[in-house]
């Protein structure tokens, strides 16, 4: 008995120290992740204000912060639920994917980014719901074409999305990511079609104008 009692207390003292490990890579993995998501939100803001060079190093800012959470959890991934980690990486991607349909820059993929395929395709989704508001910046301007060019990008991706049938626990959730941009884009496809036909009318009112001016 007292043999299995010194072996107990040496399984108990070496599970506290791997405890306190698994605690302080995920203190520390938390903290960067929080650095990241604030980076990519930056990023976001930056590239609707079409100052893109900004944009760039913010997501790259991003991405050094997730490599270091990433490194952080490495060796604990089976201990710690990550499911905070997934969804900065989701941030970044969705800055990054931002960034290349707002300065029309070659689409990464998830390779490229170094990220999980379900925070991709999530990011994906949420970048293109960004698309709205550069959209509705576009009728504002009265360029109701470019809001439509952003209204089909829009579109093109929510159908693609609709295409990828897998259980959620596969897809991270991507299912509601994809239902909710749908809601996005047909609230867009009314705000864009009211604005073209608004200048078709104006159209056809100057033209009248003229015809009877003369």
């Amino acid at each position: 008995m007292n043999n299995q009692k010194t072996d107990l207390q040496v399984i108990i003292d070496e599970s506290i120290q791997n405890l306190s490990e698994i605690h302080l890579a995920r203190e520390l993995a938390l903290a960067n992740c929080r650095k990241s998501i604030q980076k990519s939100s930056s990023s976001i803001r930056a590239s609707h204000r079409h100052q893109f060079n900004e944009a760039i190093k913010l997501a790259k800012e991003s991405k050094e912060n997730l490599d270091q959470a990433k490194k952080a959890l490495r060796p604990f991934y089976l201990n710690i639920n990550t499911v905070f980690f997934l969804d900065t990486e989701k941030e970044y991607s969705e800055a990054m994917l931002v960034y290349c349909f707002l300065s029309e820059s070659k689409i990464p993929n998830p390779q490229n980014l170094e990220v999980t395929v379900g925070s991709y395709l999530k990011g994906l989704a949420e970048a293109s719901s960004e698309l709205r508001r550069t959209s509705l910046d576009s009728i504002r301007k009265s360029n109701s074409e470019l809001a439509d060019n952003y209204l089909e990008v829009m579109n093109e991706i929510t159908d693609l999305l609709e295409t990828i049938d897998f259980p959620e626990a596969v897809t991270g959730g991507l299912r509601r990511s994809t239902d909710q941009l749908r809601s996005v884009v047909e609230r867009t496809r009314g705000d864009v079609t009211l604005s073209l036909d608004r200048k078709k009318l104006e159209t056809q009112l100057s033209e009248l104008k003229e015809t009877l001016e003369k």
